[in-house]
């Protein structure tokens, strides 16, 4: 949920046309969001989602152009599981300007610095893929 409201702010401070989807690869429907999430995104000043977390399965997964996804696990997931084209997936460390690896730990259940670690490597991630994606003129 941090990626995704990191990416529907930017994307919509910059006015781009892309719709962002969040889900996961497990199914935690009814599963409230993590405070520390929430926490995470308000000390940033990032508006978080009001949304209640939604499974992939729910997705218009064959028109979805992108995904980008946290760590490899969510890459075999959405290929095996889902049907997803692994040319249509990313892991969002491959956009990290500081090259940290491609694969970012998911922080749930950690403590609230781990969460905020993970934000600003997410935030990194995304704005360098988003300028990517200016530059080929989105």
């Amino acid at each position: 949920m941090i990626a995704h409201a990191i990416l529907s702010s930017e994307v919509e401070k910059r006015s781009l046309p892309i719709e962002v989807y969040s889900a996961g690869v497990l199914d935690f429907r009814d599963a409230p969001p993590v405070d520390d999430t929430l926490k995470t995104c308000l000390d940033h000043k990032t508006p978080s989602p009001k949304e209640q977390p939604t499974w992939v399965s729910e997705l218009p997964l064959e028109s979805i152009t992108q995904f980008l996804v946290m760590e490899n696990y969510h890459v075999d997931k959405l290929v095996h599981e889902f049907g997803v084209s692994p040319d249509r997936i990313n892991l969002l460390g491959e956009f990290d300007p500081l090259r940290r690896g491609d694969e970012i730990d998911d922080p749930y259940g950690c403590a609230l610095p781990v969460y905020t670690r993970c934000y600003q490597r997410l935030r990194d991630c995304l704005l360098n893929y988003l300028e990517t994606l200016e530059g080929r003129s989105v």
